[in-house]
């Protein structure tokens, strides 16, 4: 073979990974945005709608379980408080009958601080109250957007659009060797993607647009390493997408547009947010009372002698 065919074989060879390669950056371009609608627009939506549909509920359920959970631990310490101090005070058998009486007086008895014990359960019961306020806190994001979204009527279409310009100029794992200014530029399309401010996007579009990318495979050695990397981000987009697909919130879409699913299990919530609010109700009436059996209805630290 001479040197002429070589050199044209090469070539040939060259352009056909070149070919691959650009068939490779479409495909995986498509996923790439496929990934980030899907978290940012589509699970998002099915979030919103499970929040519409049921957030309050589910919070009002959760906020009673914790208050009953905070009020029996409540009532428990009182009660193991109440028990340590009768057994102190009628340790002495050989306490005189008015003496006796005395200790059983509403001012003497219990010597318990309810401040202390307040704040022994505002600790116990912390991350619970922390993970509730987070998820509440939530909930109300999810439903302050879709109000906002309602009144600006943003063309979602034309957000789509820019955004997939941005990820097929730019996005690094369609770089042969994305320089960490070029990630910056991408990485700031996708916030203003995220956010669904199209004015911001189509800022980072025209900085993407003068952008001259200097690192492009030339060596048939370099574009097989570039396919081999174009190949391997498909597989893993693949897995992505699949987990996003096969779990929640993407596999509660179903069910949100089942109106007789939904509202049975809306049935379901009010049922058990009344039994719950009942439950709370009782048991806060037995604290209630043990507070004022033991004159504990008031905060008031008596641990304290004069």
């Amino acid at each position: 073979m001479t040197n002429t065919q070589k050199t044209q074989e090469n070539e040939e060879y060259i352009n056909s990974l070149k070919d691959e390669i650009s068939y490779l950056k479409e495909i995986l371009a498509s996923k790439l945005f496929e990934e980030d609608h899907l978290i940012n627009f589509t699970c998002k939506q099915i979030e919103t709608d499970y929040a519409l549909k049921f957030g309050v509920y589910k919070y009002k359920i959760n906020e009673y379980k914790l208050k009953i959970k905070k009020t029996k631990r409540t009532t428990q310490m009182i009660k193991k408080m109440i028990e340590k101090q009768s057994e102190k005070q009628f340790k002495d058998q050989n306490l005189e009958e008015n003496q006796i009486k005395i200790n059983q007086t509403k001012i003497n008895k219990p010597k318990i601080n309810m401040s202390e014990i307040e704040s022994h359960i505002a600790n116990e019961f912390k991350e619970e109250e922390n993970e509730l306020e987070t998820e509440t806190a939530k909930v109300n994001i999810l439903i302050e957007e879709h109000k906002n979204n309602l009144n600006n009527k943003q063309d979602f279409k034309e957000l789509d659009n820019v955004y997939k310009d941005c990820i097929r100029k730019i996005h690094p794992d369609l770089l042969f060797e994305p320089t960490s200014y070029e990630e910056n530029l991408f990485y700031s399309s996708k916030e203003a993607y995220e956010d669904r401010d199209l004015e911001e996007l189509r800022s980072s579009q025209n900085l993407i647009n003068r952008h001259q990318i200097n690192k492009i495979p030339q060596t048939a050695e370099e574009l097989e390493r570039f396919r081999d990397k174009l190949e391997i981000n498909i597989e893993l987009e693949d897995k992505e997408i699949s987990e996003i697909i096969n779990s929640k919130p993407y596999t509660q879409q179903k069910f949100l547009l089942d109106t007789k699913k939904v509202n049975s299990y809306r049935e379901g919530l009010v049922t058990s947010l009344l039994e719950v609010e009942k439950e709370y109700i009782r048991i806060n009436k037995e604290l209630t009372e043990l507070k004022k059996e033991n004159n504990l209805s008031y905060k008031l630290d008596l641990t304290k002698e004069n």
